[in-house]
């Protein structure tokens, strides 16, 4: 544990370097094992390839999730050496059951071998996430995470949801255009849950979602070093900004969830400094990210189903209904890992212990034994148990916000914007296979 003697701690650059140093492997390198010689697997042979790193698949990945759900459920991904599984059942089962897919995965990011000595800091970071641990440590650090979702800190949070989503609102109105995930999506969660609940200073926000971008694209291309690296550097800056945040409340303790977790490790050791830097980019970097993605991807759906927009338009303040059915049809959290904690025999498949498994969530919420009419966007949809905020123990722990924010979202856009539409048809998509959404999307109004 890095504790200073006296006073602050040191801000720089090589500092926050220092919180990560290079580490020697670990029995989880096992995940790079391949899963034996080809004639063990004819299947892979005989059923379709599918390359999910594939741009083809990244813009638009439901038609081959769909093919791999009927026709080989259990499957192997040459290209990132990790298991796919695309039905409901084992999807569910990939996230709730720890004792067979350990949540120990933070070296499941890394594709190849040789990449490896490039990317130490990134992935002894990784390791310390709370969604990267298995119990007793994952609730160790998960206890202190929900602290940032205290009754306290969300006093009166559907009020400010709907004073940040008014003002977004004034900034562009007169304009009759904006940048749709810049200028609102991705503001109001940033705004909401990084500012007010978390801390930051609003003026960072620019800079810092391009590190969470960054970032985000380093967990979502792995079979890329160059961008593993650009999200590498994006970490060490966001953890330079993290420890002078620190050393801000150290000096003047705030009424903040930094001050919280600072207190927690100076004061009842609860948490090392390392992990205290950890789950702060774990929650900036990911805290607003999904909600992002389903307020873009949402407008966008709504755009592509004019009958349920309407219906919005009606009824502009949407039920807890349709906003559970446009985390369901978006899917924004579309591919976790997992590590086969023991020899699993699954779909007539032997996935083998220590290797790579990803639930592809975003198949499970489109698997036509769960849901009717799986592809459709049904915002009154009855049966609704989809898995967009995860399952067991780790489900999201800001869901409630999530819960919240999306429906006011959409009331206040539609409210003050009735006649918003897409500025143009083209789709620009964020080639994240971890955060599927949309890089960019230009709307007007009149």
């Amino acid at each position: 544990m890095l504790m200073p003697c006296q006073g602050c701690l040191p801000s720089s650059r090589a500092y926050a370097a220092t919180l990560f140093p290079p580490h020697p492997l670990t029995a989880v390198h096992l995940t790079h094992a391949e899963p034996g010689p080809r004639q063990e697997h004819p299947h892979m042979s005989q059923k379709p390839h599918v390359n999910i790193l594939s741009p083809e698949f990244l813009t638009n990945p439901h038609p081959f999730l769909k093919q791999l759900r009927e026709q080989d459920p259990v499957y192997w991904s040459e290209e990132t050496r990790h298991w796919l599984l695309t039905r409901y059942e084992d999807v569910q089962a990939g996230l709730r059951d720890a004792t067979r897919f350990s949540s120990q995965s933070s070296e499941t990011f890394v594709v190849r071998d040789e990449f490896m000595q490039h990317l130490r800091p990134i992935i002894t970071h990784f390791s310390m996430w709370a969604v990267m641990k298995d119990n007793p440590e994952h609730k160790r650090l998960r206890g202190l995470i929900n602290q940032a979702f205290r009754p306290e800190n969300l006093k009166d949070i559907q009020v400010r949801a709907r004073q940040t989503a008014e003002w977004l609102i004034d900034q562009v109105q007169d304009k009759g255009e904006m940048e749709f995930v810049n200028d609102y999506a991705y503001a109001l969660p940033a705004l909401l849950f990084a500012v007010e609940i978390l801390g930051m200073d609003r003026s960072d926000l620019t800079t810092f979602k391009q590190w969470s971008v960054d970032l985000a694209r380093a967990t979502g291309r792995i079979d890329n070093l160059d961008i593993m690296l650009k999200g590498q550097d994006a970490l060490l800056a966001m953890t330079d900004y993290i420890t002078r945040a620190i050393n801000s409340r150290i000096e003047q303790p705030r009424e903040d969830f930094i001050s919280f977790l600072v207190k927690a490790w100076r004061e009842e050791s609860k948490l090392t400094l390392e992990e205290v830097v950890a789950q702060m980019v774990l929650l900036l970097a990911g805290g607003h990210t999904t909600t992002q993605n389903v307020i873009s991807q949402g407008l966008l759906a709504l755009f592509k189903h004019p009958e349920q927009l309407e219906i919005l338009k009606k009824n502009p303040e949407p039920t807890r209904q349709a906003a559970e059915e446009l985390y369901r049809f978006t899917s924004p959290a579309q591919a976790p890992t997992r590590i086969a904690a023991c020899d699993i025999e699954l779909g007539g498949k032997l996935i083998k212990k220590g290797q790579g498994v990803m639930p592809m969530v975003v198949s499970a919420n489109r698997d036509a034994t769960i849901f009717e009419q799986p592809d459709e966007l049904i915002l009154t949809r009855e049966k609704n148990p989809h898995l967009g905020f995860g399952s067991g123990n780790h489900v999201c722990p800001g869901a409630f916000l999530a819960r919240l924010e999306i429906p006011i979202a959409f009331e206040v856009l539609f409210r003050r914007l009735p006649n918003i539409q897409p500025k143009s048809s083209h789709e620009d998509w964020n080639m994240n296979l971890s955060f599927r959404g949309l890089s960019t999307f230009p709307v007007v109004w009149n």
